[in-house]
């Protein structure tokens, strides 16, 4: 039987050998790794017009996070938020048509390297 930390050890690895190779692709095009940029655009891509907290909870985000990136990704031009109709307090977050394009861009980065390590 395979040890919990062996198999929590390759798990980090494959997930730092990810990185390794996203980062520059998405420096390139001006996106913040860490920060979860590519993630949230991804994340919007399947669904948009979703409030801050469902998003949050989709790309597993604290809050706070989540508002700084949405602040960061809106100066860059890739969403907007809107009100919520259904709620005075609350605003929808959705990607403009920049935002669009980028999000297509990072879900091929994501789909080409992951099928990258799953052949290695």
């Amino acid at each position: 039987m395979i040890e919990t930390y062996y198999v929590r050890h390759l798990l980090v690895r494959a997930e730092k050998a990810r990185k390794h190779i996203l980062q520059p692709y998405f420096s390139q095009i001006g996106l913040t790794f860490g920060q979860g940029h590519a993630r949230i655009l991804d994340s919007l891509l399947t669904r948009d017009r979703i409030t801050q907290k469902e998003l949050a909870d989709v790309c597993q985000m604290d809050v706070t996070t989540m508002s700084r990136s949405l602040d960061r990704l809106g100066e860059s031009g890739y969403l907007v938020r809107e009100r919520d109709p259904g709620c005075r307090r609350s605003f929808l977050v959705c990607l403009t048509e920049a935002g669009k394009e980028e999000a297509v861009k990072v879900r091929q980065a994501l789909q080409f390297v992951d099928l990258q390590i799953w052949k290695a």
